[in-house]
């Protein structure tokens, strides 16, 4: 917008002058053309009255971010309903050590049953937020933090599908406090009901096709695509696929990279180059195919994240490399791909997230807001208004909308100013024509 008014002005300069868009780096585009002029002070004050009347508007940010909802017990995936509400999936804070049982976590730490999942419903329309379905399966921390439980949502058609994780050695399925952790369910909301379908974590225990990572399993995200869903297990690192008759098979085992070891870690006893886990995490699907993420595990170095692209035969290829902990990905209503980073440094005490958009074809993409604290899901409106769900690790957790800001009206004042200078400069070139040559 401020380039043409620029042109309309006839502003000049005597180089060419740069402006940065400031949410989204993407080019340094020029912002005038270089030309003659007789006296270039004049020019000079008709460029400070443009900037003036266009300034607000070119340097304001892209997206405008609300808190919806706050007191999320570690929220994950979300989905938008076909009647237009946003469901959350809260996988719980888990319960005391006393009460039990408590499992292992593949990060070594104690996670104790309760059933303080939840399954929540935010209506755009009001502005209001429920739970439809409560005391659903949940392992966490003391502090309830780490939690697994009811982590993504989808819909096949009409009803309503979800992932329930799991995050440990699936030998302690039987002991877990649940038959429902590690299954992909179909959820019921109107009848309040949640059934097992199949058993992703027993998947694991049973084939472990990443063998030399050790049994770990934690069932993440979930898609469909034709007949089938689609399921990445983060502690797996696999991409596994669920038919009509709820057999589960393998779609894809995400390899291994090595990276370069991070200054803070020496080497020995650390490895150089280190060998990181994939650790898949979003899926999404624009209907052809179905998008993968990848968080990319210990030491969580920057741009070692990757995006993959699987279609109904299972046939999987790179898609898109050089992302940060990727925790969520979704599509938005015009084809492009919505990527949210969990941290830009994982080690960071206040670690900053961002968001992301990356277009259909992959070549080019943008920042689109950063600040996020430890984004854990992603949803996309038909508006194009971004859902997420913020401080994901924990028992504060929020959900915030993000709202692409549409730039207003130059200010009257502003533009009328320029014009003003406009025509003092006018006047001052005809004086100065009108006077004799010396």
């Amino acid at each position: 917008m401020l380039l043409p008014l620029l042109n309309l002005l006839q502003f000049c300069t005597k180089g060419t002058a740069y402006r940065t868009f400031f949410i989204r780096p993407l080019l340094f585009k020029p912002l005038g053309v270089p030309c003659k002029m007789r006296s270039p002070i004049p020019l000079l004050a008709l460029a400070a009255g443009v900037a003036l009347a266009a300034g607000a508007a070119a340097e304001a940010a892209p997206y405008r971010s609300e808190s919806l909802v706050t007191g999320l017990r570690n929220p994950r995936g979300l989905v938008i309903a076909p009647d237009g509400r946003l469901l959350v999936s809260e996988a719980g804070s888990g319960g005391p050590a006393s009460s039990g049982p408590c499992i292992t976590s593949g990060a070594g730490n104690t996670l104790c049953f309760g059933a303080t999942g939840a399954l929540g419903s935010f209506d755009p329309s009001t502005g209001s937020y429920a739970r439809p379905l409560v005391g659903l399966p949940s392992l966490a921390s003391a502090a309830g933090e780490e939690g697994s439980g009811l982590s993504d949502l989808t819909y096949d058609g009409l009803n309503l599908l979800g992932v329930i994780s799991f995050g440990g050695d699936p030998n302690q399925l039987s002991s877990s406090g649940s038959a429902l952790f590690g299954q992909l369910v179909a959820i019921d909301l109107a009848a309040g009901t949640i059934t097992a379908r199949a058993s992703i974590s027993q998947y694991e225990l049973d084939n472990d096709p990443d063998s030399p990572n050790g049994l770990n399993s934690n069932p993440y995200a979930l898609a469909v695509l034709g007949t089938e869903a689609w399921v990445t297990d983060a502690g797996g690192n696999t991409l596994l696929r669920v038919n009509a008759a709820n057999q589960v098979s393998l779609g894809f085992s995400y390899p291994s990279q090595n990276v370069p070891l991070p200054p803070f870690l020496s080497s020995p006893p650390f490895p150089n180059p280190y060998p990181v886990q994939a650790v898949p995490t979003g899926l999404a699907t624009n209907g052809d195919y179905v998008y993968s993420a990848e968080f990319s595990g210990f030491p969580f170095v920057a741009g070692s994240a990757d995006i993959y692209r699987t279609d109904a035969t299972g046939t999987t290829s790179l898609f898109a490399t050089g992302f940060t902990s990727i925790s969520d990905i979704a599509f938005g209503p015009e084809g492009d791909l919505y990527i949210l980073e969990y941290a830009t440094n994982f080690f960071d005490p206040a670690p900053s997230g961002n968001l992301l958009r990356l277009s259909a074809d992959g070549l080019s993409r943008d920042l689109l807001a950063t600040g996020l604290t430890r984004p854990t899901g992603l949803a996309v409106d038909a508006r194009g208004r971004v859902y997420v769900a913020n401080n994901g690790d924990g028992t504060n957790g929020e959900l915030l909308r993000l709202t692409r800001e549409v730039p207003g009206p130059l200010p009257i004042l502003g533009l009328a100013a320029a014009f003003r200078q406009a025509r003092q400069l006018r006047r001052r070139i005809a004086l100065q024509a009108e006077r004799p040559e010396a």
